[in-house]
């Protein structure tokens, strides 16, 4: 029986779309190139959804592999690497920030959104057209995607209101918050999932400005775009806006399942002071390794200076993507830093693109509401002559599906 065979016989129905041999299994990694079980390879210019964007097989995990282990008791008893990495994190956030140290995206999210409605004592909510929060119930309210919410639509904790991820939703979000008991915006400056876009500026002062006057806690989602993808430590730092409370996780350790909750420690200070026991805790919260190796990814984004290799990058992406736009072939390309999306507008054209793609051993991102855009988020490590081959690729395959 072949390893799909086995996924099919041993994993519910609705998660890995399995169609003949596609997907490929992997079976190793490093760096930038990726192993299946067949003793086939790829180059990874995904980074595995934003993850890995240090490469795979990175070193120095290896090295913090090589340490000991040991778990801590969550909310029990902590460990050294847990109040060192929340230290950091704060300070790398902007110094006045408390939080709370989970596992994957939504749990961070959910941890937002339940400070909200600690702060607020109201379950209704403000998120956007297209948005991506995660699929955990309560991050699940926040998303838009209706494929995802069908199934449990009756069963959401936060009741969310959608608007265009635009500056016109402006006056009709104002009027909500004004009129309406609504405890949290919650956005991400720019949208993963969706096909990279970017939040207009205008629209995040905007909310910067109604969250402030209606004392409605801003919350930004930066679990796809938080460690550097910007050429800045996070997306808010681009912007120059800050959040009242932050999601992040995905990069922050490169490889392993840790997230964070951050906000200002006047907000999060009204969860109150445990008297033995916390109300949301996880058992692996602030696991030691997790964290150490946590800790050692953000020395390596500092020691190859992160921010400007990814405004390297770039510039090598504005520059080889050029012909695509002036050919005609693609609608719009979008991105900043180590994030790009290709919008084709044609549904289904970038999940095409991708299978395309996967079978000349190049790993990206099909994205967009409808799989019209193609995604790109390059590992800090690839180099112009790896970007250039993609690009040639790319072109010839683009121009092989419009013919």
């Amino acid at each position: 029986m072949s390893l799909l065979d086995k996924l099919k016989k041993y994993e519910e129905g609705d998660f890995t779309y399995i169609e003949g041999n596609f997907p490929p299994v992997f079976c190793k990694s490093r760096g930038l190139e990726i192993t299946d079980c067949q003793g086939n390879t790829y180059i990874d210019l995904s980074s595995f959804f934003g993850v890995s964007i240090l490469g795979h097989s990175p070193d120095f995990v290896k090295k913090m592999a090589e340490k000991e282990f040991y778990h801590s008791m969550g909310d029990l008893i902590p460990s050294r690497e847990k109040i060192e990495l929340l230290e950091r994190l704060a300070k790398l956030l902007g110094g006045n920030m408390k939080g709370i140290l989970v596992q994957n995206g939504s749990d961070a999210v959910e941890a937002c959104l339940r400070t909200a409605y600690i702060y607020k004592k109201s379950r209704k909510i403000i998120a956007f057209d297209g948005a991506y929060h995660g699929t955990g119930l309560g991050a699940l309210s926040a998303t838009y995607g209706k494929h995802f919410r069908k199934k449990f639509e009756k069963i959401l904790p936060f009741e969310a209101k959608f608007f265009p991820f635009s500056e016109s939703s402006l006056k009709e979000i104002e009027s909500s918050v004004k009129n309406e008991d609504i405890s949290a915006i919650i956005i991400e400056p720019i949208q993963g999932r969706a096909g990279i876009k970017l939040a207009p500026k205008k629209l995040l002062e905007g909310l910067r400005e109604i969250a402030s006057s209606f004392n409605v806690l801003l919350i930004f989602d930066e679990i796809y775009t938080g460690f550097y993808k910007t050429g800045f430590p996070f997306a808010k730092d681009f912007f120059n806006i800050e959040p009242d409370l932050i999601a992040i996780g995905k990069a922050l350790s490169t490889v392993f399942p840790i997230s964070a909750c951050m906000g200002k420690s006047e907000i999060m200070d009204i969860w109150g002071k445990t008297s033995g026991e916390a109300s949301y805790t996880y058992t692996f919260s602030g696991n030691p390794f997790l964290c150490r190796v946590s800790l050692a990814a953000l020395d390596e984004y500092e020691r190859i200076n992160a921010a400007e290799k990814a405004r390297e990058i770039e510039g090598w992406v504005k520059e080889l993507s050029k012909p695509l736009k002036e050919k005609g072939l693609i609608k719009e390309i979008r991105g900043i830093g180590i994030l790009w999306g290709f919008d084709f507008k044609n549904p289904g054209y970038g999940y095409q693109i991708f299978r395309k793609l996967l079978e000349k051993g190049w790993i990206t991102i099909p994205s967009g509401l409808n799989g019209e855009v193609l995604e790109i988020i390059p590992p800090l490590i690839v180099d112009r002559s790896t970007l250039k081959r993609f690009f040639s690729t790319l072109e010839f395959l683009v121009e092989e599906l419009l013919l």
